[in-house]
């Protein structure tokens, strides 16, 4: 990392070419951080960054006060394409304890992760394309790719490759009947907005979502957007704003 002094700024440079990613998403994440790791430490005081708005009636963007879970659902597949963001976080969900409760929400999610909760973590991922399995990562801190889950049962228990959605479940339920997986917990990601919405989303209370963007040459904004429900509708959004100078 190299570190230029600027009068009054704060530069930091970030070894991209050193950085590896296990996927798409997680390199996104990876970005979006350091971005965010930028303006902070790059925001001049005078510009009284950051700053926040509280929408309780009417619109913001796309967003309708007022609105149903999946009325909100439709506006933010507009809003995303708009600002250039592609998910929506489900603000305090936790992880599913057995495949029962997740049985009508494989095909809604680009993947799903399996993980121990207890002892040292160990935790599976699959990613999912075109209503199948397309690649299995297991470890723990680091993940490796593999064909199949877990490696050790027979292919009829087995999670391949390839592996369509639909017997993904069935597979599931097997693989819960072995001790040594009877306690793995189930995590969904952030909501994909490229896929349908997902009914459970209506029973959160609260969603989140960010994006960046340029205000003009070395200079760049974050919206960090909080949206709350109450009684099945849209009723508050939560607007943190901050714009910085970048350096590289």
């Amino acid at each position: 990392m190299k570190d230029r002094r600027i009068p009054g700024k704060v530069l930091i440079q970030f070894p991209m070419d050193r950085l590896e990613f296990r996927s798409i998403n997680e390199m996104q994440r990876i970005v979006f951080l350091i971005f965010t790791v930028l303006f902070f430490f790059s925001c001049e005081q005078e510009n009284n960054f950051p700053k926040f708005e509280t929408i309780t009636s009417g619109e913001k963007w796309t967003l309708q006060i007022g609105s149903t879970p999946a009325e909100v659902y439709s506006q933010l597949n507009k809003l995303g394409i708009e600002k250039k963001f592609d998910a929506v976080a489900i603000v305090y969900r936790k992880p599913f304890s057995k495949p029962e409760e997740i049985q009508n929400y494989l095909g809604l999610y680009r993947t799903i992760t399996l993980q121990s909760k207890s002892g040292v973590i160990e935790r599976v991922l699959f990613q999912f394309n075109q209503n199948k399995v397309s690649s299995i990562e297991t470890g723990g801190a680091m993940l490796n790719t593999t064909s199949s889950w877990p490696q050790n049962a027979p292919n009829e228990i087995a999670i391949l490759v390839n592996d369509p959605i639909d017997k993904l479940y069935e597979k599931l339920l097997a693989i819960y009947q072995i001790p040594a997986y009877s306690d793995y917990q189930i995590v969904l990601p952030d909501k994909s907005l490229e896929m349908p919405f997902d009914p459970d989303m209506a029973n959160y209370d609260e969603w989140g979502f960010s994006f960046s963007y340029d205000v003009k040459p070395g200079r760049g904004g974050i919206s960090s957007v909080r949206l709350f429900f109450e009684n099945g509708k849209l009723s508050r959004i939560r607007h943190e704003y901050i714009e910085a100078d970048i350096y590289y």
